[in-house]
């Protein structure tokens, strides 16, 4: 899961994220897979994004 994480972060397209499970041993992902993997990133990014700013801070 972190190596796609990380693919998805510096651009790696979901088709090569594939080859790139399999070079490191593990068993191949689906391109629908990983563009799961990947909305449910952009999903947190977003929300983190988007949190209020307001309120005291220590």
């Amino acid at each position: 899961m972190a190596l796609i994480q990380e693919a998805y972060v510096h651009g790696v397209s979901t088709r090569s994220v594939d080859d790139l499970v399999k070079a490191m041993g593990a068993g191949g992902m689906s391109k629908s897979q990983v563009s799961r993997l990947c909305v449910e990133i952009d999903e947190r990014v977003n929300a983190f994004l988007s949190r209020p700013l307001e309120g005291a801070w220590p």
